[in-house]
């Protein structure tokens, strides 16, 4: 699932490698003709950085070209760019360092150099921190970027710690010494670059490689491989862009703000002239004169008591009438707040489209999360999704795994009869429904249906009956009493064994060891990232972040697979992905897509083979409403 680092004889030598001095064993090398050594000498230490490698800062072809010749001949290279800023298509690579096996580093100025002169140094792996951002980068500047080890990837295996990782925390607590970042936010368009960040950009490389060394023998090889030969492929699509209709936008978010206008004149009718919709408080007691004390009683509140009055707390209570005007003013706020003009703010001043960041490894589960914006959880409005389109005339590509979540807990459960039905091609929701209410499969309604999906999908996320009555209600609009969630329980836990066997050994696993993990390695740790719901997650961690890894199989998949087509990523939602291509190469890209997202899932589950007839559903449209 991707290269690794490379010894010069071809084989794979994961340690040896990387068999470097200490990144502080000497002060500088021999002054040479053509650019500046760093630290100069040993009593004139370079300010902020406190500790260095033996840096040469390279400005002239000539030099770089022999510095280019030796770089060629190592196994794998420590590489680092600083920029004058943080957009690829706003801003440019200044410094390009990369360091060899004996600790030296060659600081390049692509600002005096071509950077084709560089290119060469695609035909070597690397070893970068934050490859998504370098790659990006390096991208935009015309390299091909060889296979990448990323320290950041690494890092987030081995420690389990998933935020706040900088470089400078990660080098504090695996090297032990302190790396000042104290130049990460100088000019670097300055004309003259001082001494201070020169020595700054040669330790940022040459501790990334020494990183790369100490960690990479320690990782689940399995889901780091998948991991950062993943990371190109959101690098690219983040580098691409989404098209997205902001005209449209523009008039949808009119619409709301008028709505919004009208329920809020009906709503000061409704709570009356001394009650601000706005005030928490003036809501809280408003609710406390007004409401019942049956519904009172189970009411959420603060800590310090008061009701609360957000929107999560009033749709579980959305059957009482009196609630209805208050609750469709705070859903028309929420929708101005997350996806109007904040939403439209991200419009990029250069492309016209949206560019979100994807980001690996910054959830427990091991899902893909995305921000500037967060395009994965849209509201669920045709009229919004309707808005993200392909580029002009082309098309929009949709295909989703179906049911894959429960797939995956047949596979790890090897629960009999969620394996059969699956094998048989039978709806595992409306054959829960049946079981449920005791009634044939042929005699299930759509409302049963729905009522099962939730018993479905709380199960493996360790869903109690309150737990379950309230997911019923909130997101598949089904009203559950506790004794009704209760009862659907145990007649789910009787009709699937073997799964409700598997949950019982995952909870002791959980408390026993503190850990459990997904098909492909990765960890939860319950003692380093916090307990959470152990129960639950002991669960569900495996059975999600084993379908997250899926996707990732099959993102890592696409780019061969769409060779010689108009086919290209546009989006990816968890278990969904967007291509676009243009209409006469439709139909090829959809099917490559459906075959490509069953081989990720058998790259994860080579065992589920019996099971992928009806696995991928693939749409054709205009937009992603069309197509999802």
């Amino acid at each position: 699932m991707g290269e690794g680092f490379r010894t010069a004889a071809g084989g794979t030598a994961m340690s040896t490698v990387f068999q470097l001095p200490p990144v502080c064993a000497d002060s500088g090398v021999d002054p040479g003709r053509h650019g500046r050594q760093f630290p100069p000498t040993p009593d004139t230490p370079v300010a902020g950085v406190g500790w260095a490698p033996r840096v040469r800062y390279v400005t002239e072809a000539e030099d770089a070209r022999k510095k280019l010749a030796k770089l060629l001949e190592e196994p794998v290279l420590g590489v680092d760019v600083e920029t004058t800023g943080l957009d690829p298509h706003q801003h440019r690579i200044r410094l390009l360092s990369v360091v060899a096996r004996d600790g030296r580093v060659a600081v390049f100025d692509l600002w005096t150099l071509p950077p084709e002169l560089l290119h060469p140094l695609s035909q070597v792996p690397w070893a970068v921190f934050n490859g998504s951002f370098e790659y990006r980068f390096l991208t935009q500047a015309g390299f091909s970027v060889p296979p990448l080890h990323d320290v950041q990837l690494l890092d987030r295996l081995v420690s389990h710690k998933m935020r706040d990782r900088t470089l400078a925390v990660v080098v504090d607590e695996v090297l032990g010494r302190p790396l000042s970042k104290e130049q990460q936010t100088s000019d670097w368009a300055a004309p003259q670059l001082t001494d201070a960040q020169i020595a700054y950009a040669g330790l940022d490389a040459a501790v990334t490689v020494r990183l790369a060394e100490m960690l990479l023998p320690k990782v689940p090889r399995r889901v780091y491989d998948v991991w950062r030969a993943a990371v190109p492929v959101l690098a690219d699509l983040e580098l691409r862009g989404m098209p997205f209709d902001f005209a449209a936008h523009g008039r949808l978010v009119e619409e709301w703000q008028g709505e919004r206008d009208r329920s809020l004149e009906d709503l000061r009718q409704h709570l009356g002239p001394d009650v601000n919709p706005s005030s928490g408080s003036q809501l809280a007691e408003w609710l406390e004169r007004s409401l019942p004390k049956r519904s009172l009683k189970g009411w959420p509140r603060t800590a310090t008591g008061r009701l609360k009055t957000d929107a999560k707390s009033l749709e579980l209570f959305a059957n009482l009438p009196l609630l209805e005007p208050l609750l469709r003013f705070k859903k028309l706020e929420k929708l101005l707040s997350t996806y109007g003009d904040g939403f439209a703010s991200h419009r990029h001043v250069t492309t016209g489209c949206l560019h979100p960041s994807f980001r690996i490894g910054q959830t427990l589960s091991g899902r893909v999360s995305v921000s500037s914006p967060n395009v994965q959880n849209p509201p669920r409005l045709e009229a919004f999704r309707a808005l993200f389109v392909p580029p002009p005339g082309q098309v929009m590509i949709g295909a989703d795994y179906s049911q894959i979540e429960l797939r995956v807990a047949a596979l790890l459960s090897e629960d009999r009869n969620m394996l059969g039905a699956y094998e048989r091609g039978e709806d595992l929701h409306r054959l829960t429904a049946a079981s449920v209410a005791g009634v044939a499969p042929g005699d299930v309604t759509p409302e049963q249906r729905t009522a099962a999906k939730a018993v479905n999908f709380g199960n493996l996320y360790g869903q109690g009956p309150d737990g379950l009555a309230k997911t019923a209600r909130l997101t598949y609009g089904v009203e559950m009493t506790r004794e009704e969630a209760a009862n659907a329980l145990h007649r789910f836990h009787a009709t699937y064994p073997e799964l409700a066997a598997w949950k019982r050994q995952q909870a002791g696993w959980a408390l026993q060891f503190r850990q459990v993990s997904t098909r492909l390695g990765l960890v939860r740790d319950f003692d380093v990232q916090g307990e959470g719901y152990l129960k639950g997650e002991a669960c569900n961690i495996p059975i999600q972040g084993s379908a997250a890894e899926v996707l990732l199989c099959t993102l890592v998949r696409l780019p061969k697979a769409l060779e010689g087509t108009s086919g290209q990523l546009y989006h990816n939602v968890h278990d969904e992905l967007l291509l676009t291509a243009h209409p006469d190469d439709a139909e090829r890209v959809a099917e490559i897509l459906r075959e490509t997202m069953i081989a990720g899932f058998l790259d994860v589950f080579p065992e589920g083979e019996a099971m992928t007839g009806d696995l991928v559903k693939v749409h054709v449209g205009a937009n992603w409403a069309e197509v999802h």
